[in-house]
């Protein structure tokens, strides 16, 4: 994580891009946020926002109401949404099981090697809320 942070990089576009329109919908006074505003602000693509507060809605975290008056809004509060809950709905990338590519005999430890990093990155996002990215990037933000 200490690179992330040294090189200013926002890790892999469809977490930031979700985090960021999760902000976004918590901050917003109106009632429900068009996906093309979402994307405008975000510099993204539509249609790919579209496909995030899609994955997003399915796990909960986000209402969708479609039709012309339709758009999206947060279906739990700021505080209740977690940094991991979000990576974990979107995080559907397939691994590799080790036991699938030619052997050279480490491929079960690197895979232990791998789970356990990953088990502590997600309790990392764990003990983070949108609420606390909105209030520490405020804070960032005026300093």
């Amino acid at each position: 994580m200490q690179l992330l942070i040294q090189s200013g990089e926002l890790g892999p576009t469809w977490f930031h891009v979700a985090l960021r329109a999760l902000v976004l919908l918590s901050k917003s006074d109106e009632t429900l946020l068009k996906s093309q505003h979402i994307a405008n602000e975000l510099g993204a693509e539509p249609s790919y926002v579209r496909k995030i507060l899609a994955t997003l809605s399915k796990a909960e975290i986000v209402s969708a109401y479609g039709g012309r008056e339709g758009g999206y809004t947060l279906a739990k509060t700021p505080r209740e949404i977690t940094v991991g809950e979000v990576y974990r709905a979107l995080g559907t990338s397939p691994s590799t099981p080790y036991w699938s590519v030619p052997s050279t005999g480490t491929e079960k430890f690197i895979s232990l090697l791998i789970s356990k990093a990953e088990l502590q990155f997600q309790s990392t996002l764990d003990a983070y809320t949108i609420e606390e990215i909105i209030k520490h990037g405020s804070s960032m933000a005026t300093s």
